[in-house]
């Protein structure tokens, strides 16, 4: 296996070597632009400029690329899945060679926005078999890693708790059966929280993900909240469970800037992977400020406030 993979063992994600990897960055949307680019051909470059900043400038290690499809176009100019359309697949391509030119920089492929996922946000085996067309495309990337899905919804009670497992057990095996065939190590590949739109791990740490024999497989939660509940949602999952936090910023009634800091210092200390919400400047709480209309495209990529308390936590060493 070469230097560059990044496997699990126990609770820990780790470099080749053994060192811990201590990724930090934020969500990056795909051509689609969160709905914002979609009546408009894409344009990759758009995307690249905002990645470059995002590494170059604010300084991040990790970027969640966050893959938006529909079912049909409704009027939209780019809206197909990669696994149907190869342009889109092809422009996938391009964003993760570019990523490849940036030391250290891995990227999590998530699909954000899919047409073959349940009504509540879990995989199902259509989605499976985008999996594997996605598997097979980046094979060969070691810096590449897999997020099934975006957000398992409600489920406040854990009824579906089950349910949501087998469903992600089922997608990790049907990428696990391609590298198989494919004769290519195991990427790391994300499962998110059972409930309340990805927050909740607790099934995962008596349930862990047995396909694949559970090896390389990560566990994703997505935290709007106040810090009193940071210890349930990652802290503790932690101690047993390879966590990352997928998603977090600034939500009015929810999770306060001071909040926002207090994840950053704690997700350090627990060595937690973490990526904010999100570099784009229509999809709140954004990290960029809006200055132009629709796609933005060429727009100056100013923080707003949160982008600014964001990139100053980017830069306290870790």
């Amino acid at each position: 296996m070469g230097s560059e993979w990044l496997h699990t063992t126990g609770n820990r994600i780790l470099h080749a070597d053994g060192s811990r990897w201590r990724g930090r960055g934020a969500n990056l949307q795909d051509t689609r632009g969160c709905n914002a680019c979609t009546f408009e051909p894409a344009n990759v470059g758009e995307v690249l400029r905002r990645l470059d900043t995002l590494v170059d400038d604010w300084g991040a290690n990790f970027i969640r690329l966050t893959v938006e499809s529909y079912a049909t176009s409704g009027g939209r100019v780019i809206w197909a899945s990669p696994a149907s359309d190869p342009a889109t697949l092809a422009d996938l391509k391009t964003l993760v060679a570019h990523a490849r030119t940036k030391p250290n920089l891995y990227v999590m492929i998530s699909l954000w926005v899919d047409p073959t996922m349940t009504t509540m946000d879990w995989p199902t085996t259509q989605t499976s078999a985008t999996w594997q067309v996605l598997a097979r495309a980046f094979k060969d990337d070691p810096r590449v890693i897999f997020g099934l899905t975006n957000e398992p919804e409600s489920n406040f009670n854990g009824q579906y708790d089950a349910q949501v497992w087998s469903a992600m057990n089922q997608a990790v095996q049907a990428i696990r059966d391609v590298e198989a065939e494919e004769g290519t190590p195991h990427h790391l590949v994300a499962v998110q929280g059972t409930r309340a739109w990805g927050r909740s791990l607790d099934y995962y740490l008596t349930h862990p993900i047995t396909a694949g024999g559970g090896q390389n497989v990560i566990y994703e939660t997505h935290v709007y909240d106040p810090a009193a509940n940071f210890r349930a949602q990652f802290e503790v999952p932690a101690q047993t469970l390879p966590v990352i936090i997928g998603e977090f910023g600034p939500v009015a009634g929810a999770m306060t800037d001071a909040d926002c800091t207090a994840l950053m210092t704690r997700a350090r200390a627990a060595d937690v992977p973490h990526l904010a919400w999100t570099f784009h400047q229509r999809c709140p709480p954004n990290l960029i400020e809006e200055a132009a209309p629709g796609c933005g495209v060429n727009m100056p990529l100013r923080p707003t406030a949160w982008g600014t308390l964001f990139k100053a936590g980017l830069n306290v060493p870790w």
